[in-house]
């Protein structure tokens, strides 16, 4: 038997028609990827916890006030509210944000393979532990463009929605970031 997938704006619409089980699916589908992401920003779990639940709220109320509107993506739509609610946490604790590739673990590089031998564990590990030291070389605005398509998934014209720039600036952020990792690696350019 095989199930249909809905769409994130089939969702948001069942949710704004006053479906309550949309909103929970909503969350559990776009939930892991919101809460690194802000975690990114904020690095303390017990404020991104309360990010990411202060993001939906401001979703619902919006909803339940007519006031949301449906432009662009939804992924976008709810990464740029939580972006902004951790960007004011930060403005009140007087802290910058940080985007540190090592805290997100292997979210970044990889998908466990349970079929390597200690050799291979050892490299692969070796070679993530590499590339998470590389990313926080790279210039914020292009570790956040590497995560965001790598570990959030966006689409480049998402990316462009989520940090506010043209689709063609977060294409050209992206490729920088490679060439840069390339170099700092010493990984000849393909």
């Amino acid at each position: 038997m095989s199930t249909v997938r809905i769409s994130d704006a089939e969702l948001v619409s069942k949710y704004v028609q006053g479906h309550e089980p949309a909103l929970e699916r909503l969350v559990l589908r776009h939930a892991d990827a919101l809460l690194h992401k802000i975690y990114l920003k904020v690095q303390d779990p017990d404020l991104t916890q309360d990010i990411h639940q202060e993001t939906w709220i401001k979703f619902v109320r919006a909803v339940k006030a007519g006031e949301y509107t449906e432009k662009g993506s939804f992924p976008a739509f709810i990464h740029r509210v939580a972006t902004n609610l951790a960007y004011d946490h930060l403005r009140k604790q007087k802290r910058s944000p940080e985007l540190s590739m090592e805290r997100c673990g292997d979210a970044v590089m990889g998908v466990e393979d349970g079929h390597m031998n200690a050799e291979e564990a050892a490299l692969r590990s070796q070679w993530h532990t590499d590339v998470k030291r590389a990313l926080d070389h790279l210039p914020e605005d292009q570790r956040e463009v590497v995560f965001l398509r790598i570990y959030a998934g966006l689409s480049f014209k998402e990316i462009a929605e989520e940090t506010g720039v043209g689709i063609n600036t977060a294409l050209g952020r992206m490729r920088y970031a490679l060439v840069n990792l390339r170099k700092i690696l010493g990984v000849p350019s393909v």
